[in-house]
């Protein structure tokens, strides 16, 4: 009988010992395995972390069995995360409570990026508390964590010391950053470097010089970004444009910018597409894209949390109030105006547009008093500005430019050889950049601008440019273009997907490179219409030739792998003229003008 009792407790401390040795090296491999998800994961501060790694990052915080480092790092790349995609309340609440963590070390690089985040947040609130942020971070990360050193020194740089440092100073040092950050290349930073100078170019009314840096940011940042954060230089781009009133530009890049959503599409990047368009349509007076774009845009608003955005989307919506003449939207407007926590915020409500808006709104309320002390408060604005914009003027003389950087680099290295040495590296790099820029980036990226990314044609305005040069036609020929429509795109996107109506828009464009010539000019020009322009010819044998493209057009078929047909069915509509195209974009307007009756 002892000797079973003995066998038995000797089994059962074996077996408690072995299922304790099986759990030590399950909770190893689980510690591995974070640790090798976190570093693969590991986003610099300036690009945005992958969708696709989130489903796991939240399987993993769900796991009691992580250790507390590993629970921190996997909070604070999500933060991340959230700002990405303008959960900005949802990240400060997750990164405050953090903080609060006794136990944190603050040695540790999420220390470090929890105290820019929330930087990055407040700057975003314009919340002055910012600068003590990206201050705090920037110690913290000193010679330990690039980017987020990097980070927190463009934001100190950008937007605090304002009343210690001329905007000359701030761009002595950002032009000086840059130098140093293309010695080693740095695509990403210097992707970041270049849209910070571009705001403080912003900042002191020179849009155009502000367009070229954001257009740089933009550029490099397609080679290294991950999708959803190269759409932020865009948005920076459109506005330089709009400010310096090329509106022509700012359209191009507001239709760059809703090609790249496609592949985007979160609530953020939307509410940025049709905040571009809905800006662009309230400058240019196109109100009934302005009505459009804003219930778009209303829809993405609430999946979002930005009041600068609402208030911008108070105001247009009050613009259209008052191009439709609706009083009580407009008195309601201006009543929230004189409401401390309704009105627009201070930043917004100096804006030139906004208090000319307040003018005429008081105007048409019939208000005349206080339309005259609104048209005062207009004329400070103005004056204010065209002052700031004399001063930039002598800011950015390059003799005292050159005196800025040089200063700069004194401080750096005293000795004079040393001095001299770096100046010359510096302005050799500058240069070597610019030309690199240019010849890689700039050449192509022009050729991009002028084609449709989808299809390979050219996109609306290149076709348009092309086509409003065609000469008068020889006698006894004409000139004459097509509209053709795929007619029944949406009812295949509904059917089938947004792919399988992107394939079929592609289908369409290689049936119509096939079977025109190569002197014909061929484009895109919406979303399921392109045209056609035929120079200098019979017009018996022109119809001939649409004809033969429409019924190519309607036999176009594919199969989808679930082995479903997809046709196309697609109409046609033609202009000819004895003389020459210069009135071409007219001439379509009223062509879609038609069909969008029919």
């Amino acid at each position: 009988m002892r000797y079973f009792q003995h066998l038995f407790l000797t089994t059962l401390s074996k077996v408690i010992f072995t299922g304790s040795l099986l759990l030590g090296c399950s909770q190893h491999v689980l510690a591995d395995a974070v640790d090798d998800f976190i570093q693969t994961t590991h986003t610099a501060t300036y690009d945005c972390p992958d969708d696709k790694f989130i489903p796991s990052l939240e399987n993993y915080l769900k796991d009691p069995n992580i250790s507390a480092k590993q629970r921190t790092q996997l909070k604070v790349h999500k933060a991340h995360w959230l700002i990405c995609i303008g959960k900005y309340e949802q990240a400060q609440e997750m990164l405050q409570a953090l903080l609060t963590d006794p136990e944190l070390d603050k040695a540790s690089q999420s220390y470090a990026s929890i105290h820019y985040q929330i930087g990055f947040i407040y700057d975003v609130q314009d919340n002055p508390q910012r600068c003590d942020f990206y201050r705090q971070s920037e110690q913290l990360a000193k010679d330990k964590f690039k980017d987020i050193q990097l980070s927190s020194r463009l934001g100190l740089i950008t937007v605090c010391g304002q009343e210690q440092q001329s905007i000359g100073v701030k761009l002595g040092q950002l032009f000086s950053l840059l130098v140093y950050y293309s010695s080693p290349k740095d695509q990403q930073a210097l992707a970041h470097i270049h849209n910070n100078i571009g705001l403080l170019y912003s900042s002191i009314g020179q849009m155009d010089l502000a367009a070229e840096q954001y257009e740089k940011s933009y550029e490099l940042g397609l080679n290294v970004y991950e999708e959803k954060n190269q759409l932020a230089p865009l948005i920076s781009v459109i506005t330089a444009y709009s400010g310096s009133g090329d509106y022509d530009k700012a359209k191009l890049m507001i239709d760059e910018l809703g090609k790249r959503n496609l592949k985007v599409n979160t609530p953020l990047s939307n509410s940025w597409y049709h905040f571009a368009l809905t800006r662009h349509s309230v400058r240019t007076g196109d109100y009934e894209t302005l009505r459009k774009s804003l219930r778009n845009w209303e829809v993405f608003l609430k999946q979002i949390s930005s009041q600068t955005m609402q208030k911008l989307h108070e105001w247009y919506t009050a613009v259209l109030c008052l191009h439709d003449q609706d009083k009580v939207c407009v008195e309601d407007f201006l009543a929230r105006q004189n409401n401390d926590n309704l009105a627009m915020p201070n930043r917004l409500a100096k804006h030139i547009y906004f208090k000319a808006f307040i003018v005429r709104a008081h105007l048409f309320l019939g208000n005349s008093e206080a339309a005259k002390q609104s048209f005062e408060h207009y004329t400070e604005v103005v004056q204010e500005k065209v002052k700031n914009q004399q001063s930039s003027g002598r800011i950015l003389g390059v003799a005292n430019l050159h005196n800025e950087i040089l200063g700069l680099e004194s401080s750096l290295a005293k000795a004079q050889k040393q001095r001299l040495q770096i100046i010359i590296l510096a302005v050799s790099i500058i240069i070597s950049l610019l030309v690199v820029v240019y010849l890689i980036w700039g050449r192509p990226y022009l050729r991009k601008l002028e084609t449709d990314s989808l299809t390979g044609l050219l996109n609306e305005h290149s076709v348009l440019t092309q086509i409003k040069k065609v000469a008068s036609p020889v006698t006894g020929k004409i000139n004459t273009l097509a509209l053709f429509e795929v007619n029944n795109l949406n009812a295949v996107i509904d059917e089938f997907g947004y792919q399988t109506g992107q394939k079929t828009l592609q289908h369409a464009s290689d049936c119509l490179k096939h079977v025109t010539r190569e002197k014909d000019i061929i484009g895109r020009i919406g979303t399921a219409q392109f045209v056609v322009c035929l120079k200098s010819i019979e017009e018996l044998t022109a119809n001939e030739l649409f004809g033969r493209m429409q019924s190519a057009l309607n036999k176009v078929s594919f199969k989808l792998s679930c082995g479903d047909k997809v046709e196309i069915s697609a109409s046609m509509h033609i202009y000819s003229s004895a003389s020459s195209l210069s009135d071409g974009d007219q001439v379509l307007a009223e062509i879609r003008h038609v069909l969008a009756k029919a």
